[in-house]
Formats: structure tokens, sequence, C-alpha cells
């Protein structure tokens, strides 16, 4: 890799923290779940509505489980001595990239390319993880 101008122990940092507050934000998010499993829905409106409740609990633990793997993924990158470098094409992912999304794994041309071909294609939008998925924290 040859992204001079990058401060891999901040980067570290950054991810760690990432990977701690993904982990709260989780631990919550079960917490809620375990809340939702013990009361008891009476009528069917009450029963829908939690049935809305566990469903958007799910698709909120999946987002934050799939940037928890991204992040880990960077961790182990860094520690590999690989982080920086596009795992699509081989080319160094950008300073300025790298900096706004660490754990990110393809770059700028790689990620666009990913992300045309699962506009294109639903089935494969669910097969690859995007880069540019934000935290719970962030929205």
């Amino acid at each position: 890799m040859d992204n001079t101008g990058i401060d891999i122990e901040r980067i570290t940092e950054k991810l760690s923290l990432r990977r701690e507050q993904i982990l709260g934000f989780l631990k919550r998010l079960d917490d809620e779940a375990q809340e939702l499993d013990t009361d008891s829905a009476q009528d069917i409106a009450d029963r829908t509505v939690l049935s809305m409740s566990k469903e958007s609990l799910f698709e909120r633990t999946s987002q934050q489980r799939t940037v928890l793997r991204m992040v880990d993924g960077a961790l182990r990158r860094i520690s590999d001595g690989s982080f920086g470098v596009c795992t699509s094409c081989g080319d160094d992912i950008s300073a300025r990239r790298l900096e706004a999304l660490p754990w990110t794994q393809y770059c700028l041309r790689c990620q666009e390319a990913l992300e045309e071909e699962q506009r294109t294609s639903p089935s494969a939008a669910s097969l690859l993880p995007t880069a540019s998925l934000r935290t719970e924290a962030e929205s």
C-alpha cells in the first residue's frame, strides 16, 4: 500500500471505537427485542405493532452487524498489512476515502461499479456489502 498521509494508529483507534459503539448499540437492540418478546399482544392491532417493531429491530440489527463485519475486516487488513488496498482490483484506496470510511474495502471506482451492479441486479444487492453503510448513530 502506498497511501502516504494515513495515520494507521488513528484509523485503528477510530475503527476500534466504532466497533465498541456498534456492540453497545446491538446490546441495546437485543434488550429492546427481549422487551418486545415479554410483551403480550392482546388484539390484532397490538400483534401488528409488535410484528412491525420486531421487523424494524431485525433490520437495524442486520445493518449494524454488516457494518461490524466491515469494521472487523478493516482491523484484520490493518493487522495483515493489506489495509488501504482495494480487495477487488488491488489498487490503492485514496487516503481521503479511507479517512471518511475507514472500513471500506473498495476503491471508489470499484465501489461505484458494485453499486451499479446492485442497482441493475437486485439479487446481487444481498450478496455484497457496500462500504458506504452508515451506522444508526450517524443517522
